[in-house]
């Protein structure tokens, strides 16, 4: 969904724009998208020409005249939305205006003569809440208390505004209303002076297709055919001019066509953004009149359609562009925290893009471990990325298998363990060294997946069977078959990890035995003793572990493949499962990271995790990035990771990132989340009987607070969504229905519902939850009542009508 991200281009512009597509494979009905409207609760509008929908990050709900709702509205090709302080949507349309109740979900139609003309170009509700509407024949306003329209033209105005075709309506930040029109001109109400002013002809058309202000207060006109235009002194009338840019023959600099449909400023790169009839022009306010244009067929900026009809900017500063035959798009120019590197872009033609192993040396060179194609490095001065071929130490070497790990050891030199070609070892000005199981002894195969050197200057060899030990006095060990502590042999295990912790003990990750723990004197093998953990003994509920680390704290953490993240519990010694407490999605934790500030950061199969655990666990905090916050893939290679002076290094297979933990800025924005359905034996609140919805709630489920479920209905789920559209996978919810649910029952983007049945009958507290995109919870709770109402005979009444019979009948029986 997410296309490749290109690198920085003219300054703040990006070249290649990061976008989500949605077109009538996620639910449209049709690519020819005419508005993008995002109302007060959060939902986005997008306006077809077969209907609107409504959309919450998730799924699209369509609204049409049709075979099963026919004459809904008033036509099905939708121009243009607004929504009022009331909770009603206006919609505007080729053929009448309609409302749409958003509490009770009801449509109403008005046409002409109520309104001057069907046809509505354009809707604006104030800051006042007034509602105005610009239709073919006219400008008028909506007077609620009257339930009528006031009409504006030469009568109304001292002969000032014509009954013109309006095609624009746009509140300023003083609060007055500027209309532009098909070829009347500029138009706009001063409401401190309750004026209309009439401004000097814009164009030879005198077309005022489109207003925008940006946040510089700069008034801003797109023309019909005409081009853009900037107003200079827009509330001074003796000297309003105007300065033109249009699209010139030959110039890729200009805006790319002259017929403009709409206008926007995106507040990340403090760009215009226009939308033109033969695709999207992006200008730098710095450079005004220079513009980047991006079309479908033009391959550094590429955008997947031509004619961008809408564009809007939501609440969360995501840029949405509505298409005629590319549906919408939705384009984030956030920059990203994160550095990303592609080896495509080396000097060096290295044929792969993955990168499976990294290592920031004590020169701060930057060493990869290259796909299957070796090995690479970084010079840290010039940034020039080298593969081993142009390396005169490795001049002598024809090839580099893959590069599983790599380390530095104390006495400079640079270990690299490979998958079938043993240990490479690097001496700057030296040429490298080979060690394979034929002339090592305690090399148990060639195929090496880790390396770790101890405190005492031993170097410990992980291997595909088995590991051995190159002693710092020049000796050697090689481990042979392990007799476990408490029953068990370990006779072939592939090593992926090994750390040493404060008590100098040794903690060894396997992908077949699980975690193996070694204690005692590495002189003396003799008196080293060997624990499993694993899934066979109970102690680790996983045999698949990729990756150790000791924090600060001395607390030992496990990454496992299928398991998720473990947590070593000294005092029970066993390991214990980490994701359901800290909520995290990922079931592969590849590598672990610890920053300056205490926090770990994982690669896993789901994104790039950051978990802060104090020593009290109960204010764990946990943040998830993912290709939407500009990483290389969502996938983290096992072991791909390293640190330098701060910084942080994680390895995919389409490059690595490097990042800052301390300069990333905290996420905290609460995210609007809604009760987006009630479905009772599975059909949705809107499409049940209406006599039935009045009697489980008066107002439609985003906006009810108590739900009465009548004996016999008490079949139901509640289904929910957070309104943030960026990576709305990544949300996770927490609900309870108190009364019922003991606890909080956690659930992600796939599971957006909680269902329950036959419960009995009383009264009950659903409580709602959600977090961020980024993992972050919210600290509001919503609630909903649930009264599950009890069978006629089983209601108070009911017993008061049995206590009457009974004492009717003890009376007749004491009176014969």
């Amino acid at each position: 969904m997410y296309p490749a991200l290109g690198h920085a281009a003219d300054g703040n512009v990006i070249s290649r724009l990061k976008f989500k597509q949605i077109s009538t494979l996620d639910g449209l009905p049709t690519d020819e998208v005419q508005k993008i409207y995002q109302d007060k609760e959060g939902f986005l509008w997008f306006a077809t020409r077969y209907g609107f929908c409504k959309y919450d990050g998730y799924q699209i709900t369509v609204y049409k005249s049709s075979l099963n709702t026919p004459g809904l509205l008033t036509s099905n090709n939708i121009y243009c939305f607004a929504d009022d302080n009331d909770g009603f949507l206006w919609i505007g349309t080729q053929d009448g205006l309609n409302t749409l109740n958003k509490k009770t979900g009801e449509i109403r139609q008005y046409t002409a003569p109520a309104i001057p003309n069907n046809a509505v170009s354009c809707l604006l509700v104030t800051r006042e809440n007034e509602v105005w509407i610009g239709t073919d024949s006219g400008l008028c306003r909506y007077v609620a208390e009257k339930d009528s329209f006031v009409m504006y033209d030469g009568k109304s105005t001292d002969g000032i505004f014509p009954a013109a075709s309006i095609k624009s309506l746009f509140e300023d930040s003083d609060g007055d209303l500027w209309v532009g029109t098909w070829s009347s001109g500029l138009f706009r109400y001063s409401r401190k002076e309750d004026k209309f002013y009439a401004y000097p002809k814009i164009n030879e058309r005198n077309s005022a297709h489109v207003i925008y202000q940006d946040s510089n207060r700069k008034m801003w006109v797109g023309g019909w055919d005409c081009g853009l235009f900037l107003l200079n002194h827009p509330k001074d009338m003796a000297n309003v001019s105007y300065t033109h840019y249009s699209h010139r023959i030959g110039d890729d600099a200009s805006l790319s066509d002259n017929i403009v449909y709409d206008i926007v400023e995106d507040v990340h790169t403090h760009t215009l953004w226009i939308g033109t009839r033969v695709g999207l022009s992006i200008m730098k306010q710095e450079n005004p009149g220079t513009f980047i244009n991006y079309k479908s067929l033009h391959s550094a900026y590429h955008i997947p359609c031509d004619e961008i009809n809408s564009l809007l900017r939501d609440r969360f500063n995501n840029i949405w562009l509505g298409s005629i035959g590319g549906g919408v798009l939705m384009i984030d120019t956030k920059q990203s925290p994160f550095a990303f590197y592609s080896l495509n872009l080396a000097e060096d033609d290295v044929p792969t893009t993955a990168v499976r192993a990294l290592f920031a040396d004590a020169d701060k060179d930057l060493w990869l471990g290259t796909g299957s194609y070796g090995l690479a490095r970084k010079d840290y001065e010039t940034g020039v990325l080298s593969f081993f071929s142009h390396i005169p130490e490795f001049s002598d070497i024809p090839g580099v298998p893959t590069v599983n790990y790599i380390i530095q050891r104390k006495n400079g030199e640079v270990w690299f363990a490979t998958y079938d070609g043993g240990i490479l070892i690097y001496e700057k000005g030296e040429k490298v060294k080979v060690l394979t199981e034929s002339d090592t002894p305690y090399l148990y195969s060639d195929c090496v997946s880790a390396l770790c050197e101890d405190s005492k200057g031993n170097c410990w060899v992980g291997c595909r069977g088995g590991m051995g030990i190159s002693l710092a006095d020049g000796g050697h060990y090689r481990f042979g078959t392990l007799s476990f502590a408490g029953g068990g042999l370990a006779d072939w295990y592939h090593v992926k990890d090994i750390v040493e912790d404060a008590d100098g003990s040794f903690w060894i990750a396997t992908a077949n035995y699980g975690i193996i723990h070694i204690m005692g004197d590495v002189q003396h093998p003799e008196t080293l003793k060997y624990s499993n953990y694993s899934y066979n003994n109970g102690q680790l509920a996983t045999n698949s572990v990729l990756c150790l680390h000791v924090d600060k704290s001395g607390r030992l953490w496990a990454g496992t493949e299928g398991g998720g993240l473990y947590l070593y519990d000294y005092k029970e010694n066993v390991f214990t499962e980490k994701n359901q407490e800290y909520q995290l999605s990922a079931d592969m934790i590849g590598s672990i990271e610890e920053d300056r500030q205490g926090c770990l950061w994982m690669g896993t199969n789901m994104g790039l995790v950051q978990l802060f655990v104090p020593m009290d666990e109960n204010l764990a905090t946990v943040r998830v990035y993912t290709t939407a916050d500009g990483l290389q893939d969502n996938f983290f290679i096992s072991q791909s990771s390293c640190s330098r002076e701060g910084e942080l290094f994680f390895g995919g297979n389409k490059g690595y990132n490097s990042f800052l933990p301390a300069s990333l800025e905290k996420d905290n924005e609460a995210v609007p989340y809604l009760i987006t359905d009630i479905k009772i034996f599975n059909r949705s609140f809107a499409v049940l009987e209406p006599e039935v919805r009045e009697r489980i709630s008066s107002v439609m489920p985003s906006f009810t607070r108590k739900l009465d479920l009548p004996y016999g209905y008490n079949n139901f789920s509640i289904e929910f969504a957070s309104l943030t559209y960026k990576n709305p996978g990544l949300n996770r919810y927490a609900y309870q229905l108190v009364g019922f649910d003991k606890d909080w029952q956690y659930t992600d983007a796939n599971r957006r519902f909680a269902y329950y049945n036959n419960l009995k009958s009383g009264t009950y507290r659903f409580r709602l939850k959600a977090t961020n995109e980024n993992g972050i919870w919210s600290q509001e709770i919503r609630e909903l009542e649930v009264v599950v109402l009890p069978p006629f005979w089983a209601t108070w009444w009911a017993y008061i009508i049995y206590a009457l019979i009974g004492a009717a009948i003890v009376c007749f029986i004491l009176r014969t």
